[in-house]
């Protein structure tokens, strides 16, 4: 965690002291990379935070559920716009499939939001230098399934149950480049459990992972 937070304070520090230097007036377009970069570590430190925030709140049982009959589709299509203008360092390769006729549930909106794109980016840094998503929806009887699939590095079964764990973070794999403090699955889980939603994960390393989310149908 600690290396989360003074990565990017590290990177702004260096930056403000290269454009303390006067010189720096003089080339106006190294100048406007070095204000974007600082604006991009910003957002990055003000997410974090978030996290940690939300988290605390779900362990002090301190956080209430805003309940309201929600748009899956429109969630999902907000949640692809943002994370295909977010900048993961490699190709993102990202599409829906949403079969569902009914699709709407009640839930509270900025955590279903954040339940979907916590899964989706633990995808796209679990894939490869091109990240494969598709994220879909498929009604069973009275429940709607949204499913979020990736062709990335797989999990090992004997890490499936761990990985809603607190902190945890799955130890296959280049890691060391996985940026996040493993609160995000963690997040997601508790989450889930307070809208009485069901998760499924089908993995197998070198081939994917599927994280369905179930809920009921709200007519």
């Amino acid at each position: 965690m600690t290396h989360e937070f003074k990565t990017p304070l590290s990177t702004i520090s260096v930056i403000q002291q290269v454009i303390s230097d006067p010189e720096i007036i003089k080339t106006p377009q190294r100048l406007a990379t070095y204000a974007q970069i600082i604006g991009v570590e910003t957002r990055r430190l003000n997410e974090q935070v978030e996290k940690v925030l939300n988290i605390t709140k779900l362990e002090k049982k301190q956080f209430e559920l805003h309940l309201e009959t929600i748009n899956v589709n429109e969630i999902i299509e907000q949640v692809v716009y943002s994370l295909t203008h977010t900048d993961f360092e490699k190709t993102l390769d990202i599409s829906t499939n949403m079969k569902a006729s009914n699709y709407t549930i009640l839930a509270d909106r900025v955590h279903f939001h954040n339940v979907i794109s916590n899964i989706t980016e633990n995808a796209v840094k679990y894939s490869a230098a091109e990240a494969n998503i598709v994220i879909s929806t498929v009604e069973h009887k009275d429940k709607l399934h949204i499913t979020v699939s990736d062709k990335g590095e797989g999990i090992e079964k004997k890490e499936l149950k761990k990985i809603f764990d607190k902190f945890y973070r799955i130890s296959k794999g280049n890691t060391h480049n996985v940026k996040g403090f493993g609160l995000g699955l963690f997040y997601v889980k508790q989450i889930a459990d307070a809208h009485k939603w069901k998760i499924n994960i089908h993995s197998a390393p070198g081939v994917g992972t599927d994280f369905t989310i179930i809920a009921d149908i709200k007519k």
